[in-house]
Parts: structure tokens; C-alpha cells; sequence
């Protein structure tokens, strides 16, 4: 509940910040249908979503997402994850991602909290397929799951 509301906190306060000027409505060019073409989100709305280690275990089965240790200063890493970007760094996430919005990506860290900053601010760029493992490596370790 306590992330729950953080997230919403924060998410709130990142969106005003970054919040973009609406449209002059003087581009014609585009039309609804390439509207929709262009939602990577297929409707979804852009928040995070929280996984636990036995959640992301089964997802490594048949991995269709980015994952992504986020943890500074680097202090290991789950068997399988593909980068290591600080959590400070968002720019280099969404480059990792290739601006694509509708791109799928578990984040963690070593205990929860850069994994939980660094998500949300995904969410407030408006990723829709962001998920967080909060209980992070710690735990991840501590119930005997792959490393390297």
C-alpha cells in the first residue's frame, strides 16, 4: 500500500512537471486512425506494476521483456538480465527501450527503492509495460533464485 501510494505521489508530481502544452489542433495531417496506429499502449494506462521474485521467476521462462538492474553502485545481478543502467539515468533507460512506449521491462534494484524512482518515472513519460520487483535482489538471493 505504501509503494502504491508513493507511486501515485510521485507519478502525480512527475506528470505536472513534465506535462506537455495541448495541441493547437492546426495539424490536419493525421487522422484518427493514425492516432491509434501510433499508441504503442493499446489502451493501457502508463503505471507501473509490482512483481514479486516468484512472479518474475516464471516470466524468465519465455522472456519477452527488457530486465533491467537499475541498483548503484552495481552490487550484482539476476540471471538473465540484460543491462545494467543507474537508476539516476532514465535518458539511457528509454534509450535501452528505444523511445518505444509500449515497450515490456521489469526494473530492480538491490532492496526496492531506485528500482521504484526509476519506474515511476517511466510511468510519468507514459511507458505503459514498466514493472517493478521491489523486494528487489536482496530477496531475490535470499530465496535461493539464479544470479551471476
Amino acid at each position: 500500500m505504501r509503494h502504491t501510494l508513493l507511486r501515485a505521489g510521485l507519478f502525480l508530481l512527475c506528470s505536472s512537471l513534465l506535462a506537455c502544452p495541448p495541441s493547437s489542433g492546426d495539424d490536419d495531417s493525421g487522422t484518427a486512425d493514425d492516432d491509434d496506429a501510433a499508441d504503442p499502449c493499446e489502451g493501457l494506462s502508463a503505471e507501473v506494476t509490482d512483481l514479486s521474485p516468484d512472479d518474475l521467476l516464471g516470466m524468465l521462462d519465455d522472456k519477452d521483456f527488457e530486465l533491467i538492474n537499475v541498483h548503484i553502485p552495481y552490487a550484482g545481478e539476476i540471471a538473465g538480465t540484460d543491462v545494467h543502467i543507474p537508476y539516476t539515468d532514465v535518458d539511457a533507460i528509454e534509450d535501452h527501450l528505444g523511445g518505444d512506449h509500449g515497450a515490456k521491462a521489469v526494473l530492480y534494484c538491490r532492496t526496492g527503492p531506485m528500482s521504484e524512482i526509476a519506474t515511476t518515472e517511466l510511468a510519468a513519460r507514459g511507458y505503459c509495460r514498466i514493472h517493478d520487483m521491489p523486494q528487489g535482489l536482496y530477496q531475490w538471493e535470499q530465496l535461493g533464485y539464479p544470479t551471476n
